[in-house]
């Protein structure tokens, strides 16, 4: 029984229903009630928490809002203001809304109880912003001047409803005040059970959203990618103000979430969309002849000479097709004898001239999920010209070709991302991209170029998490916290959290998606336990090709095992 139907199934026998008001009909979207006031600076905090307490000293009863802000130290503050910040921090808690609508299609009496210095007006359009219509009346402490723990404002309530206290049940999140002290009236509760308090702002905010999600798609992407994605495209956009007269360029496929996010958050603005990758770009150097670029744009994998033709978009000698290459730790001098047997690739010409199409100028910003900067460097070498670039994170070769002047990293303060990161990376490029295939090269269509992509099978899982992630995004730039940061490392951290221990059901819902990595790869896909007793070498192979490996380790034996922990020190 869900706690909808929990709260209908407690309340068959009554004919009224009360319920407190924050925590149980409502939720604020800071983890603390005084936060908000932190929203407005430390000064106002201070101020604001020292105000409050000695408008409590100064009177036995329940304090006004009109009270708190009479005491000197809030002199020339208004009310209006922590009614406004009120107003947009609150959010229906669901299954509790839920319950209300219900009981009140049985014909229930609606009552809302509530101790609270706010105005019976300012709690009445929190309630309905949130979308309760349902109540037939409300009492506030502060309107009467006692309180629920002593049972004085339950005894008010009954009295001025003139119901008996056996036909009422009282549903709060406080065992002191909705349980205690409805008891002491007389009145049946029940205490709505909760979970840990949010740690932090952002840990509200997020529960607050999770509570509307239909699929675990889309709670993944509030949860897990909402805060890395809308920090980072934030982080853009200050960046961007640095360089007011250069375009911004997001590079497909990876960031084509980020430039959706980008949107939302900032709609006034324009964006490009360059579809380039280093597939695309590597016939026009293996035109020219310029075998250190092709080289530098070819994945580092081991690939047969075959697979590095058609990369090039070239045609493949069949006497070359087999011989293979390490491009992890190539041997130069072998792969260029091998390169300048290559034909010259058809549409090679046609790179340049998308390239042009797009405008791209010197001084333009390039967005990029980032590792070596190896795609600003080999743009670079093709227009001849400079650019800045701006990269979710970096490894250990991008500051041998660009330093902080010319390419900057979001993540951990552009240092290169540790191994947790790496181990989860490819999953995180998977996620945020455009669920189509990789950009081949160009071709003339009409009057213009047009780029040609790979075929790619759809993966409806990305649209649920995608849709997830910019809900969250509008979500934040529409509460009150908008103008508060996300820190990069608390951006990061959920993702790395679930590369490195991943739930089953997070396990089970990711591995199945391919990642492309110099060919087609499963994240984390293997096969049964049984399959691998019967063919123990198998697990090797498939654990080789898992880009995910944490994922598959927690697939193929779903066991209270720190996995993550495991392949860290493997991989040392």
């Amino acid at each position: 029984m869900n706690l909808t139907e929990h709260i209908c199934h407690m309340a068959a026998r009554y004919d009224a229903v009360a319920f407190d008001v924050f925590d149980t009909l409502i939720k604020r979207d800071t983890a603390a009630p005084t936060n908000l006031f932190r929203l407005r600076g430390e000064a106002f905090y201070t101020a604001r928490t020292r105000a409050e307490r000695e408008a409590r000293a100064a009177k036995s009863g329940e304090v006004t809002l009109a009270e708190i802000y009479a005491r000197p130290c809030l002199a020339g503050y208004d009310t209006a203001q922590e009614c406004a910040a009120e107003l947009a921090a609150c959010t229906a808690y669901a299954p509790v809304q839920a319950a209300v609508q219900k009981l009140a299609q049985q014909g229930k009496k609606l009552y809302y109880i509530s101790d609270m210095y706010l105005p019976q007006t300012q709690i009445n359009a929190m309630l309905r912003r949130c979308g309760y219509t349902q109540f037939a009346g409300g009492f506030a402490s502060c309107t009467y001047g006692v309180q629920k723990r002593s049972g004085r404002l339950f005894k008010q309530f009954l009295h001025e409803t003139e119901l008996d206290a056996r036909q009422v049940l009282f549903i709060g999140d406080s065992w002191r005040a909705d349980v205690a002290g409805a008891a002491l009236a007389g009145i049946a509760s029940w205490h709505l059970p909760t979970g840990p308090a949010p740690a932090s702002d952002l840990d509200a905010f997020i529960q607050n959203r999770l509570q509307l999600c239909k699929t675990a798609g889309e709670a993944l992407g509030i949860s897990v990618l909402g805060p890395l994605a809308t920090a980072y495209c934030r982080w853009l956009h200050e960046r961007r103000a640095v360089h007011p007269d250069a375009k911004l360029y997001f590079l497909a496929r990876d960031m084509y979430l980020m430039r959706a996010v980008y949107a939302a958050l900032y709609p006034d603005e324009e964006t490009e969309y360059l579809r380039v990758s280093r597939r695309s770009l590597a016939p026009a150097f293996l035109a020219a002849g310029d075998y250190a670029s092709v080289r530098a744009a070819l994945p580092r994998q081991s690939l047969t000479g075959a697979q590095i033709a058609a990369y090039c978009g070239a045609v493949c000698p069949p006497e070359l097709a087999v011989q293979k290459f390490d491009l992890k730790a190539p041997n130069t001098a072998e792969l260029d004898i091998f390169l300048q047997k290559l034909p010259a690739p058809e549409n090679a010409e046609a790179v340049t001239a998308y390239l042009r199409q797009m405008g791209v100028r010197e001084g333009d910003i390039l967005v990029d999920i980032g590792s070596g900067g190896t795609t600003q460097l080999l743009l670079e070498r093709l227009l001849g010209v400079q650019l800045h670039g701006l990269q979710l994170s970096a490894d250990e070769r991008l500051r041998s070709r660009f330093d902080e002047t010319r390419t900057e990293v979001f993540l951990f303060g552009g240092q290169p991302a540790p191994r947790l990161y790496w181990a989860g990376q490819p999953m995180l490029e998977r996620l945020i991209s455009e669920d189509v295939g990789a950009t081949l090269g160009y071709r003339a269509a009409e009057d213009k170029i047009e780029a040609v992509a790979a075929s790619q099978p759809v993966a409806p899982l990305l649209a649920g998490i995608q849709q997830g992630v910019r809900n969250f995004a509008v979500a934040w730039r529409d509460s009150v916290l908008h103008d508060w940061p996300i820190p990069p490392e608390r951006a990061i951290a959920p993702f790395l959290q679930l590369v490195e221990s991943p739930t089953a059901l997070q396990a089970k819902l990711l591995g199945d998606l391919t990642v492309e990595d110099g060919g087609v790869y499963p994240l984390a896909a293997p096969e049964s336990a049984a399959h691998y007793l019967a063919h123990p070498r198998d697990v090797k192979r498939d654990l080789a090709e898992a880009r995910w490996k944490i994922g598959f380790l927690k697939r193929l034996a779903p066991l209270p095992l720190p996995y993550g922990k495991i392949y860290l020190k493997l991989k040392k």
